[in-house]
């Protein structure tokens, strides 16, 4: 965040108000506002005399600035405008002060656009304190994670209750070609709340642009789906829906990500920090997206491409929305299996 001004000198006293509108409705987009302040002078922009620039023909055509802080980030340019030019990375630190430095390591050109701070556990917003245990039988290593999120935990729209805690997981390492990676799967003995018999199972079948509401409905159900992306610019899944909200599971190919959209979800006004969608980093395999997704009344767990990435969150649907639809935004999917099994209550 850097500062922006206004100069409202020719409104002095007037009544205003400060209206923060975000109509963003892609799988990202956001606003980030803090610390509005009414003074007499305007606020500094934060310093850009330690920077890293990048140079074409003795022209700064990019430039970034750390995070006033002592940790290594990863910053990011989009530089294809400039793919066959001649370029090189200008470090300026023209600092004077009593403090203020610049750190720099590790310039890198890559095909991705949105460098990751962290390999998060799960990049969903409601996985937290997660417990494993390493003496479970057979050598498994199990872990509990609480569906819940301090920012809204005490606010959340329940009675009696205040999260709950996710499915069992087993977790493993496996090898990729980015090296070892922890995969997750929840434990077996839940496959003994599957009831098979009521399984529904769709063809292979492109997906038109819009939104197409399966034959099957459910609450409490079990998702296995395979995509291939065809021409569309997102796709995947609405779960917990009605006429008027659901909570849409997919994938942006533009940035290769799986996401947790839940700004329609149902009750989603009771806390600022609650609306929001969640993304992950997730490679297609062979040109297909496996996921699995473990829908409750009150939580949607994903694992992607068979536990590589996981997204956890909680969503308040109204009473009663239970439907589930395929979606295709900016051209046609294409689904290449599904299956929808319901689930007995684990409970009384």
């Amino acid at each position: 965040m850097n500062w922006k001004n206004w100069d409202v000198t020719p409104y002095y006293g007037q009544i205003a108000r400060i209206r923060i509108v975000d109509n963003a409705t892609g799988a990202w987009g956001h606003l980030t506002l803090d610390n509005m302040v009414l003074g007499s002078e305007p606020a500094k922009p934060r310093s850009s005399e330690t920077t890293v620039n990048l140079m074409v023909n003795g022209q700064a055509v990019r430039t970034t600035t750390g995070s006033n802080s002592e940790h290594l980030e990863w910053k990011a340019w989009d530089v294809s405008a400039y793919k066959g030019s001649e370029a090189t990375i200008r470090i300026v630190d023209n600092n004077r002060g009593g403090w203020g430095h610049i750190l720099a390591d590790e310039f890198v050109a890559s095909d991705i656009t949105r460098p990751e701070q962290h390999d998060w556990l799960d990049w969903g917003r409601d996985y937290y304190a997660a417990v494993s245990f390493s003496n479970a039988p057979d050598g498994k290593r199990i872990m509990v994670g609480w569906m819940n999120n301090w920012d809204y935990g005490q606010s959340t729209p329940t009675s009696t209750w205040r999260g709950t805690m996710a499915l069992p997981r087993e977790v493993q390492l496996t090898q990729t070609a980015q090296g070892p990676r922890l995969t997750q799967k929840v434990v077996q003995e839940v496959d003994a709340l599957r009831n098979t018999g009521a399984a529904y199972t769709a063809s292979a079948q492109d997906i038109a642009p819009g939104t197409s509401t399966l034959p099957v409905s459910g609450d409490v159900v079990q998702v296995d789906a395979e995509f291939s992306p065809g021409t569309a610019s997102a796709f995947g899944l609405k779960v917990l829906g009605n006429s008027t909200e659901a909570t849409k599971v997919g994938y942006a190919t533009s940035s290769g990500r799986v996401f947790i959209d839940r700004t329609a979800s149902g009750n989603e006004g009771f806390h600022p920090a609650f609306a929001s969608v969640d993304d992950v980093p997730v490679q297609l395999i062979n040109g297909r997206l496996r996921l699995r997704l473990y829908v409750d009344r009150a939580s949607v767990e994903v694992f992607a491409q068979d536990g590589l990435a996981t997204l956890t969150d909680q969503v308040f649907p109204a009473a009663g929305a239970n439907t589930l639809s395929l979606f295709s935004e900016g051209g046609t999917a294409r689904l290449e299996s599904l299956t929808v099994t319901p689930l007995h209550n684990a409970m009384w």
